[in-house]
């Protein structure tokens, strides 16, 4: 019980969110920060995990890349890729999802994430299309941090548009080597 101070659920037990967290509780306020700007089909459960592994972080000083939830996903996430990273299937599996974020977070750190919210409150884009909010959120999380992030949402499988690819040949490709991009680091190109 959430409410009853003497149990190991209780919500304000400071033992319990120093060791595991509150990944339940994180991810319903979650849902609460997420934006149809940045939520395209597919992600309602993803995207709302972005606040999940900041509240983890910041909380609970539990770190995205080595939160024990995350690191459950990794065998699916391996086959994912190794499978090829067909976009539809990404979407269907939430833990393996999460990862391209987290990468980006162990990248960029947290206030790229809150730079990058904060234009889109200030901008408020009218984005009518699935495809348009990916090429939006890749084009925006690039210029943030002045690197071609192409190779590694096309890693993942995202669809991307030639004018989204076009555009972000400025920049130069960062040089992400972890254990996702060794599963085919072939594919971490344009």
């Amino acid at each position: 019980d959430v409410s009853d101070a003497n149990s190991e659920w209780f919500l304000f037990n400071s033992e319990h969110l120093e060791k595991e967290g509150a990944w339940g509780l994180f991810h319903e306020i979650g849902h609460n920060m997420q934006q149809g700007w940045w939520t395209f089909e597919g992600t309602g459960e993803v995207t709302v995990n972005i606040f999940t592994l900041h509240a983890m972080d910041k909380v609970c000083s539990l770190k995205p890349w080595i939160h024990s939830w995350l690191q459950n996903q990794i065998p699916s996430t391996k086959t994912y890729i190794e499978n090829g990273s067909n976009f539809e299937e990404w979407k269907g599996s939430p833990g393996v999802a999460l990862f391209i974020y987290a990468q980006l977070v162990r990248e960029y750190g947290w206030n790229t994430y809150q730079d990058i919210f904060r234009q889109y409150e200030q901008l408020q884009p009218n984005l009518d299309s699935d495809q348009e909010k990916m090429d939006y959120w890749i084009t925006t999380f690039s210029e943030q941090v002045h690197n071609n992030l192409v190779p590694l949402f096309k890693f993942w499988g995202f669809p991307i548009s030639q004018s989204t690819v076009d555009e972000l040949q400025k920049f130069p490709i960062p040089q992400i080597f972890d254990e996702f991009i060794q599963v085919a680091p072939e594919r971490y190109s344009i």
